[in-house]
C-alpha cells in the first residue's frame, strides 16, 4: 500500500480501502490530475496507489455513480469530457435545489449563524478577487451556495446537492477562466446575503434567480467564448437600474444594523476518452 493511502487509511481506521481510494481518486480527477477523457486502466491504477484491483474497481463504480466517471460497455472507464448541455443540465438541477433551499430557510428563519457563516465567506471571496485567485473565487462560490443548501434542514436536499457537488466542481474547473473578470462576484454574493438575512422571500427568490443568470452563458464559457455578463450575471444587468436599487438598498440598511435573524508520484499518463 502506498504511503499516501496507509496516511489516508491511518486517520480513518474505520473506514474501508475502498472508501479511502475512492477518496484518493476523487481528489485526483476535481484537482484536474486526471484530465477530462483520461482512462481510468485498473492495472495503472491498481500500481499507482499500491492496492488490488478490487478495491480499486469498486472505488471506480462509486465514482461513476457520482458522475465523476463514465462507463462505456467495451470501452471502459473515462473522466467524463462535460459538453456545453451538460453544463447547463448541472446548473438547471442546482438551481432547481438551491430555490427549494432558499424557500425552507426564509420561511423557517434565518438564523444569526447562517449569516455570519456566508458573512466569512463573502469575506474570504473579496480577498480572493482581490488576488485573482480565480480557483478559490470558484470553490467559494460553492460554498457559499452549499451552506445555504445546508440550512435548509432537509437531508434529502442535501443529499441531491452533494450528489451534484462534484460535477458542479468539474463545471468550474472547464469554466474557471470566466472567473478572470468576475471582481464583482463577491459584492454580487454579498447583495444576495443582505435579502437572505432580511428574510424578505419574494426579494431572495428574485435575485437568486438572476444571480443564476442566462444558462446560454454557461455554454459560451466552455468553447471559451467571452462571457456576456461572466457566469453569474449582476442583477443589474436584469433589473431595471431601480428595481435593483429597490430591493439591495431597501435590506442592505437593516443588515448594516444587526436586524436579521439566524506529496505523491505522478499519476498515469492519460488517455483520451472515445
Amino acid at each position: 500500500m502506498s504511503h499516501q493511502t496507509q496516511a489516508a487509511a491511518a486517520k480513518t481506521s474505520k473506514r474501508t480501502l475502498a472508501e479511502v481510494v475512492t477518496g484518493l481518486l476523487r481528489d485526483r480527477i476535481l484537482d484536474g490530475e486526471f484530465p477530462p477523457g483520461t482512462q481510468m486502466n485498473e492495472v495503472e491504477l491498481a500500481a499507482y496507489f499500491e492496492v488490488s484491483r478490487g478495491p480499486l474497481r469498486e472505488a471506480m463504480q462509486r465514482l461513476v455513480q457520482e458522475g465523476l466517471l463514465v462507463s462505456y460497455p467495451r470501452r471502459g472507464i473515462f473522466v467524463p469530457a462535460l459538453t456545453s448541455e451538460d453544463l447547463e443540465d448541472i446548473f438547471v438541477a442546482r438551481q432547481a435545489i438551491e430555490r427549494e433551499a432558499l424557500r425552507r430557510v426564509t420561511a423557517r428563519g434565518v438564523s444569526a449563524g447562517l449569516v455570519a457563516d456566508l458573512e466569512v465567506i463573502v469575506a474570504r471571496m473579496k480577498d480572493a478577487a482581490a488576488r485573482a485567485d480565480k480557483s478559490a473565487l470558484a470553490a467559494l462560490d460553492l460554498a457559499f451556495h452549499r451552506r445555504l443548501v445546508g440550512a435548509a434542514g432537509s437531508t434529502r436536499l442535501d443529499r441531491l446537492y452533494g450528489l451534484i457537488a462534484n460535477e458542479m466542481r468539474l463545471c468550474f474547473r472547464m469554466i474557471v477562466d470566466s472567473y478572470s473578470d468576475r471582481s464583482d462576484l463577491s459584492a454580487e454574493h454579498e447583495q444576495l446575503l443582505h435579502v437572505i438575512a432580511s428574510g424578505d422571500k419574494s426579494a431572495a427568490r428574485t435575485l437568486l434567480d438572476h444571480h443564476f443568470g442566462d444558462p446560454g452563458d454557461l455554454q459560451a464559457a466552455a468553447s471559451g467564448q467571452p462571457l456576456k455578463h461572466g457566469l453569474h450575471p449582476h442583477p443589474h444587468h436584469h433589473y431595471g437600474p431601480s428595481a435593483h436599487d429597490q430591493i439591495v438598498h431597501d435590506h442592505a440598511d437593516s443588515y448594516r444594523h444587526g436586524n436579521h435573524g439566524e506529496g505523491h508520484q505522478a499519476p498515469p499518463h492519460p488517455r483520451e476518452q472515445p
